[in-house]
């Protein structure tokens, strides 16, 4: 890549971002505007705008975590420490973070990866992909559905499957792409980077990702890592 490339490719991460942020700003100044004009006075509406204020802040805070970590990815492109890591260990750490969504939807989590199946990584990176992952299954998974966590039989290779909203074939190829989102109205707390992340952090280990998927029935996404040689 030339200079002129990353400058214009930077240029354009700096307007994604900008735009991104704006929109929560932009909301949670409106509802300000709207409390200091009158809606204060009105008991049930002033705890509406303040419960939809405090939603947008939340947003914020998802966005700038996922920048950050975004950012941590591309700076550690040299430096991966990669080590054998026992897949359980990184599962368990997602589902500690996912635990309270996944209650709040009635949603059932199954872990069924094979004792001593381990994945060549670095540690924090496949946190990452986890957490993703299974944040991303979670969130598009209606209320009494289901999520498995499982290990395949080649070396290296996983699984997350769920009963979610599936993907059309279309939206496939577009769904790695930083800030898209599948039905942004339908799921306004998504910020669009989580599966953007996974994937750069697949690239930097040479690794890859396969999704197969079925609207209305699920997907499926399995991931392949490199053995050392």
């Amino acid at each position: 890549m030339n200079n002129s490339d990353e400058t214009n490719s930077s240029s354009n991460w700096i307007a994604e971002v900008s735009h991104e942020l704006r929109l929560p700003i932009a909301n949670i100044k409106l509802l300000i505007e709207t409390l200091l004009d009158g809606a204060m006075d009105d008991n049930e509406a002033c705890k509406r705008m303040l419960k939809r204020a405090y939603q947008e802040v939340d947003r914020l805070n998802i966005l700038v975590s996922n920048l950050l970590s975004h950012e941590k990815v591309a700076e550690e492109r040299s430096e991966l420490n990669r080590k054998w890591i026992l897949l359980k260990e990184p599962t368990q750490y997602a589902l500690d973070s996912v635990s309270q969504l996944a209650k709040s939807k009635n949603i059932d989590i199954v872990v069924d990866i094979k004792n001593g199946c381990s994945i060549y990584a670095n540690p924090e990176q496949l946190d990452q992909i986890l957490l993703n992952l299974l944040e991303n299954a979670v969130k598009f998974t209606d209320k009494g559905g289901r999520i498995v966590i499982k290990s395949e039989d080649a070396p290296g290779k996983f699984s997350v499957v769920d009963t979610g909203i599936g993907i059309a074939p279309e939206e496939i190829p577009k769904i790695f792409q930083r800030f898209y989102r599948i039905n942004p109205e339908q799921h306004k707390g998504s910020t669009g980077l989580g599966l953007s992340i996974v994937k750069h952090i697949l690239d930097l280990h040479e690794a890859t990702i396969q999704i197969t998927s079925e609207q209305n029935k699920g997907s499926t996404f399995s991931l392949q890592f490199p053995n050392p040689n």
